[in-house]
């Protein structure tokens, strides 16, 4: 069981704290060196109960903060297909704003910003372009060069070989 102080100092650490940070900020170390308080830190971290509680609340905040590559990629889809037309729509040469509410959430990822400004109202995606390309390399569907890469394949149907024979011997001759 860790006293006060120390689970204090582990969660300071958890939190990004340095060591010297984190042991100032749970003991009284005004009137320490720093090289004291240095050491005093590190031996405190080596102590295998608070080792252990700072790995469990390092897997906690882990667990709690999974990001997959699906997740990713299902944002980066979002913005590289969103379009104008999903935010707005013209009607008697006046742009109308589609309810937001109505958006779908796949459309409303792909909204940076909106504002309201004294030329009237905006919407700002992110990046589309950025996310194609992010979305291109991630698929590699382009060599270094820009190139379009084409996978060398061969594809062989014989539907009938009663010529088979016949046809090998003619481009020997």
């Amino acid at each position: 069981m860790l006293t006060p102080k120390q689970e204090k100092y582990i969660r300071n650490l958890v939190s990004g704290m340095s060591q010297y940070e984190a042991y100032c900020n749970s003991y009284d170390a005004k009137n320490m060196k720093r090289s004291t308080i240095d050491r005093r830190a590190s031996e405190l971290f080596c102590k295998s109960e608070l080792r252990a509680r700072y790995d469990e609340l390092i897997a906690e905040a882990n667990e709690n903060v999974k990001i997959k590559a699906e997740d990713i990629l299902r944002e980066l889809k979002s913005i590289a297909f969103a379009n104008g037309t999903d935010y707005a729509e013209i009607k008697n040469n006046e742009v109308l704003f589609k309810d937001t509410n109505e958006l779908d959430i796949d459309k409303k990822k792909a909204i940076a910003t909106i504002k309201q400004t004294r030329g009237g109202k905006s919407i700002e995606t992110y990046d589309k372009l950025k996310a194609i390309d992010m979305l291109v390399k991630y698929m590699k569907l382009f060599d270094n060069e820009g190139e379009e890469r084409v996978t060398p394949s061969l594809k062989i149907v014989v539907t009938d070989n009663s010529n088979l024979e016949k046809v090998l011997y003619e481009e020997e001759e």
